[in-house]
């Protein structure tokens, strides 16, 4: 069986910082139930290797089947690790699984999982420890926003439906002659300052912009050693960025998005973040900046977006300025609501790109999944701090 070290070599590293004691010295030990696919037979190899038993569902826990299979309820019974990105639906409580020591969930995103049954029953003083995925997707989600200002500043969707529905050639007249916006020089602001947002700031510095952030508290923070991270991404340190602002001094935040070419929002779905960007902020927007989510789609109000979209600068009014509503574009892997409804305004916009919340879909997701997974079952028996907890 491969160790965790050759395995990586396929799939991904955690730092030397992070890695636990080799794997070779926890082989054989107990039972994981894995309720999800996984496309390569090195990675169920590699569980193998851990495991005395191992108890696999392969279901696509990312599209989940309301008629799934599910465990039984010896197998759920027997079950020291369980990893899933989303559980059973026979798994309602946490007396079914009296072995359980470690739920390593298999997404960053876990409201699911904490809004369900079988979390409620867990009590405070269990011992069962939680832990997801953020930081695995952080190289394809970093990749997608360069994607998408490029795609927009070089009108390359404009282009393409062109090209396709008139099958001739696009005269750079039609585009605005020089119409080229380079990303030298700009200004990208970051909004929520975590794994994500560390590998964007990473790339697009690397084009030669201005890096800001915003976050909570508008304080610069290292990036917590107890995080997973991608080897040879991020901004750990997080020394990129030339300001930070804070979201919660509303002076600030409007001062972070007036100074931005380019806005990227990073962050999760809370009570906190909901409608954070509204027509309020997007009037703090200059005229022709980029708005790019990837956080999650109830962060920012539909309605004034698209107002914002369709909007056109009177002729009195400069490209960038500010106070009015409306941007320059928008490319958005998350939406509110989500998905689009068919026949959706923002569908038609030639100045919006729509994706279905697929920015962080690498073919390198599921085993960099596995080598976090096994790391914290490394950790776990030696007594060490997980990576990504929630709980323990």
């Amino acid at each position: 069986m491969p160790d965790l070290m050759m395995l990586s070599n396929k799939v991904a590293q955690i730092t030397s910082e992070q890695r636990s004691t080799d794997s070779s010295e926890h082989k054989q030990h107990g039972t994981i139930l894995v309720y999800q696919q996984l496309n390569s037979p090195e990675l169920l190899a590699k569980l193998d290797s851990l495991f005395a038993r191992v108890i696999y569902y392969p279901v696509d826990g990312f599209h989940l089947s309301p008629t799934a299979p599910t465990p039984s309820a010896s197998e759920l019974a027997e079950a020291d690790v369980l990893f899933a990105v989303q559980l059973p639906r026979n798994l309602t409580s946490i007396t079914q699984t009296p072995r359980l020591k470690l739920l390593q969930g298999l997404s960053s995103g876990v409201g699911h999982i904490l809004a369900g049954e079988f979390w409620k029953s867990i009590p405070a003083d269990h011992g069962l420890v939680f832990a997801n995925s953020t930081g695995l997707q952080v190289a394809p989600i970093g990749e997608h926003v360069v994607a998408s200002i490029l795609m927009l500043w070089h009108r390359l969707p404009t282009l393409i439906i062109k090209a396709h529905e008139t099958e001739e050639w696009v005269s750079n007249a039609e585009l605005g002659g020089h119409y080229v916006r380079e990303m030298r020089g700009a200004t990208i602001g970051i909004l929520g300052y975590g794994a994500i947002g560390r590998e964007v700031a990473r790339l697009c510095s690397a084009f030669g912009t201005t890096i800001i952030a915003c976050t909570r508290t508008g304080v610069p923070s290292p990036l917590s050693v107890s995080a997973y991270q991608v080897p040879g991404t991020g901004d750990a340190s997080s020394s990129i960025p030339l300001r930070h602002f804070a979201t919660t001094d509303r002076a600030s935040f409007h001062s972070f998005l007036q100074q931005c070419d380019v806005v990227v929002n990073t962050l999760p779905g809370s009570p906190a973040n909901e409608g954070l960007i509204g027509e309020d902020e997007l009037k703090a927007m200059k005229g022709d900046a980029l708005l790019i989510n990837i956080g999650r789609g109830t962060t920012v109000c539909t309605e004034p977006l698209i107002e914002a979209l369709m909007a056109r600068r009177s002729k009195d009014e400069l490209v960038s300025s500010s106070g009015t509503l409306r941007i320059g574009g928008a490319s958005l892997d998350v939406t509110n609501p989500e998905p689009l409804p068919a026949h959706h305004p923002l569908f038609k916009m030639d100045n919006c790109i729509i994706t279905p919340h697929s920015s962080g879909l690498s073919t390198a997701y599921l085993g960099r999944g596995v080598a976090l997974l096994s790391e914290n079952v490394c950790r776990l028996r030696s007594g060490k701090k997980l990576l990504n907890v929630l709980r323990e």
